[in-house]
């Protein structure tokens, strides 16, 4: 029998999965998605996660994987742009910019090391908890199910959690009442490499209209994110994160608000993927229930500005991991 059952294959159950097994913790980890999702998602990674990278051994490769983020050029009402470099700090690392596809690349590389498979397409449908550990039902893509029993389950299984659902704990907060966009594309402009670029203009009694491009690593392309108009956003859909279920944005629908917000209406071109996302603040009410836990994004979820989402939810993976480590062995009460 597995020790711990990690629910969830992002970037904080491949953190978990990994830093598990390092610490000589048996673990299974399954993931409701057949294969990786090729959105950008989260770009930004903080100091502090740099530094758990590199105490797990893998900060070389995300560096070698991303660039340097090196500023901020912000344009406000229409007026000539201004460049703010980002400060240097007496920090071991600096602010990278990695997309989310190549962040769980390299984790999944690192968890196969410790000879850890990640199990696609199954999906945790039912748990139970008694004093000495947690039952739980995995359903496959067609349908088969197993009932199998782990010590720990912990859910990374991100703001829809099957885990904080079936545990029942609450998950409390609000919804942001306007829908966004996202792209992958090219931008033909001056920016410096590594500078990201952001366009506002006030709007009395509502959200600024904005464009934000975050730059990757393939020299000229960028993340970019806009609120999106009516139109494209229907009333229904999932209340927090990428709306699958809907049709992206077009390149011209992009276009469209760069040529209302940047004074030389640079041309996008290349679009690579697109999406519609909506974004909340919740916090959950308990990060653990008995033998059972939540992290990242299951446990709190937030705006996309400064990276916050996925930072902290590596973070408590690389927090959780090692006292739960130490409890599996005997070393730790299970208080820790």
């Amino acid at each position: 029998m597995a020790d711990v059952l990690v629910v969830g294959a992002g970037p904080v159950g491949l953190t978990l999965a990994c830093e598990l097994a390092r610490h000589g913790a048996r673990c299974r980890i399954i993931d409701r998605a057949p294969r990786p999702l090729p959105y950008c998602r989260a770009i930004g990674v903080t100091p502090r996660t740099l530094e758990v990278w590199d105490d797990m051994g893998i900060a070389r490769e995300m560096i070698d994987a991303g660039l340097w983020l090196t500023g901020l050029r912000s344009i406000v009402q229409g007026r000539p742009p201004t460049d703010a470099p980002n400060p240097a700090l007496d920090l071991p690392f600096a602010a990278l910019g990695l997309p989310q596809y190549e962040t769980e690349r390299v984790l999944a590389r690192h968890l196969d090391r410790h000879g850890v498979r990640i199990e696609r397409g199954s999906a945790l449908t039912a748990l139970r908890q008694d004093p000495d550990g947690v039952a739980v039902r995995i359903e496959g893509e067609d349908g088969t199910a197993q009932e199998d029993r782990f010590r720990y389950v912990v859910g990374c299984d991100g703001a829809h959690s099957a885990v904080r659902r079936l545990l029942g704990i609450a998950f409390d907060g609000a919804a942001y009442p306007w829908p966004f966009m996202l792209g992958d594309v090219r931008i033909g402009w001056d920016v410096p490499y590594g500078m990201s670029v952001r366009a506002l203009r006030l709007v009395e009694g509502g959200p600024p209209d904005m464009f934000v491009a975050i730059p990757l690593p393939e020299p000229g392309r960028y993340r970019v994110s806009m609120l999106a108009p009516a139109a494209l956003v229907p009333s229904a859909g999932t209340e927090h994160g990428i709306q699958a279920e809907l049709r992206g944005p077009s390149l011209a629908d992009l276009q469209a608000v760069a040529d209302d917000l940047l004074p030389d209406r640079p041309r996008l071109a290349d679009l690579r993927w697109s999406s519609v996302y909506r974004i909340s603040m919740r916090l959950a009410s308990a990060y653990g229930q008995g033998r059972c836990f939540i992290a990242g994004d299951a446990a709190h979820i937030h705006p996309p500005t400064g990276g916050q989402g996925m930072n902290t939810g590596i973070q408590d993976a690389y927090n959780l991991a090692w006292k739960l480590a130490l409890v599996l062995r005997g070393a730790g009460a299970a208080s820790l």
